[in-house]
């Protein structure tokens, strides 16, 4: 994964890290600037970054973007991953009802006056952001505390599978070569019609009627004729798909309000037919809330689909609700603990070894160690999905010891699987996650035991290794980067 390369719009390719990095290292060093412009004698020991990300990303992901921030100078004690629908909760709890625009089902006069979620409270956040859209629910334990009742969940439904079909749509008209040309030798002109599309995103309802204007760059007309010989007008005449439907004039697109809306339609879909699944499993009833965050959460027809098929509940979404993410983190920041467990969305275990049973093992996993037959493979299962992981608390504790007497450190493979209780790490729905590493004493014995918890609430994998005879902590780090 540190080798993992993206590609610009013109094809060029560079290592994701180094990107990641040098945007990151843009954003903390223009924070310095404002701060030191605004605060005297502020020192980078008094900061402390978070960094936020989706909650439906995997552990090697997290750990992506931390190296990415670490390779900027940031210090990584001092550097917090915060998932964003965890972030946006927090920050709505804090928000007083009348900041909130409130729709469906309403909530008790009494309880809104106070807080928009009460103790006891069961809601359902959907991030609704650019790339992706996160839902979890929670639970509010109390003023300052929230409980995750199910696994963050979701899919890259986000406002660019919009942007995808609105590009798609431009392609069908100018043809893909005209429109690569124009990517490739205009970048300027391109972005301009990108904000130009992000602002009709957000202002195309279900209900509006007509045709919506969409300004276009000189220079893509330009390539288009160019390239074919024709005018814009002949394309959009010869154009059978859309016949009746666009129309072109003084270098303006006149595009109907349900060609537009076809574009959201996958998007809004996709988002609607999980937030149904999700509210009938056990874990979410009662759940009457649904509280949308995130910059595509600001778009008319997510927000009026979203009121259509959950007119029963009652459906939150605050000012400016694309900075709810960017505010939470900073309540999250100062207090981590403020979410008090979340739920395993996979099952965690170890790639062991045990004694060979012919009874229960195949014998394609017999392995010879001497004198000893082991069974290898085995999927020494530390956390079961479903699990309600309490934060700062060590879920698993398992003690391992040597296989051979010269061992001067015990490795494992970590591995992952949607499953409960998987038998071997090698079976279909397994996946290789990282290697932990476990100093152990220079001592030529196998007794010599370690014990090995591992505490999963946070939002980012914690190891603790503990020597059983000495009682002392030793060495852990794991690494699921490849």
């Amino acid at each position: 994964m540190r080798s993992t390369e993206i590609e610009d719009e013109q094809g060029r390719k560079m290592n994701a890290i180094e990107v990641f990095s040098i945007c990151i290292k843009y954003l903390s060093d223009e924070f310095r600037k404002l701060i030191n412009q605004r605060v005297t004698q502020i020192k980078e020991t008094d900061i402390h970054w978070v960094i936020t990300v989706p909650a439906i990303w995997n552990d090697s992901s997290k750990q992506f973007m931390r190296e990415a921030a670490e390779k900027t100078g940031l210090d990584g004690s001092r550097l917090t991953i915060a998932l964003e629908p965890e972030a946006a909760s927090l920050f709505c709890m804090h928000v007083p009802v009348d900041k909130m625009a409130i729709t469906g089902k309403p909530a008790d006069k009494k309880s809104s006056e106070i807080s928009a979620f009460p103790k006891g409270t069961k809601y359902m956040v959907v991030d609704a952001g650019g790339g992706t859209i996160d839902i979890t629910v929670h639970e509010v334990i109390d003023e300052d505390h929230l409980k995750e009742l199910n696994w963050a969940s979701g899919g890259a439904w986000g406002g660019t599978m919009v942007d995808k079909a609105f590009e798609d749509f431009i392609i069908k008209i100018f043809g893909g070569k005209s429109y690569e040309e124009f990517k490739k030798n205009h970048v300027d002109d391109l972005v301009d019609l990108q904000r130009e599309f992000e602002l009709k995103k957000r202002s195309i309802s279900v209900s509006k009627v007509g045709k919506e204007t969409l300004k276009l760059p000189v220079t893509l007309c330009e390539v288009y004729t160019k390239l074919t010989k024709k005018s814009l007008q002949d394309a959009i005449k010869d154009n059978k798909e859309f016949a009746g439907k666009i129309a072109y004039s003084a270098g303006k697109l006149r595009v109907d309000c349900d060609v537009m809306r076809s574009w959201f339609k996958e998007s809004c879909e996709k988002t609607i037919d999980h937030v149904r699944k999700l509210l009938k499993q056990p874990a979410s009833a009662g759940t009457n809330t649904i509280l949308m965050v995130g910059g595509f959460s600001e778009s008319m027809m997510l927000q009026e689909q979203m009121k259509a098929a959950f007119g029963d509940k009652r459906l939150i979404i605050p000012e400016d609700a694309g900075l709810a993410v960017l505010k939470g983190a900073v309540i999250f920041g100062h207090d981590p603990l403020t979410i008090a467990s979340r739920i395993a969305k996979c099952s965690y275990g170890i790639c062991v070894y045990r004694d060979f049973n012919p009874s229960e093992h195949p014998q394609n996993k017999l392995v010879r160690l001497g004198s000893r037959k082991k069974c290898k493979d085995i999927f020494a299962r530390h956390v079961k999905k479903g699990d309600e992981l309490v934060v700062g608390q060590a879920q698993s504790t398992s003690r391992y010891s040597k296989l051979e007497e010269d061992q001067i450190s015990l490795d494992f493979d970590i591995y992952t699987s949607p499953e409960d209780n998987p038998k071997f790490v090698d079976g279909t729905d397994c996946t290789f996650l990282g290697k932990l590493e476990v100093e152990v004493p220079h001592e030529k014995s196998r007794e010599i035991g370690v014990f090995v918890s591992m505490i999963f609430g946070g939002t980012e994998l914690t190891v603790i290794a503990k020597e059983e005879k000495s009682g002392k902590i030793k060495k852990a780090t794991f690494n699921f980067l490849k």
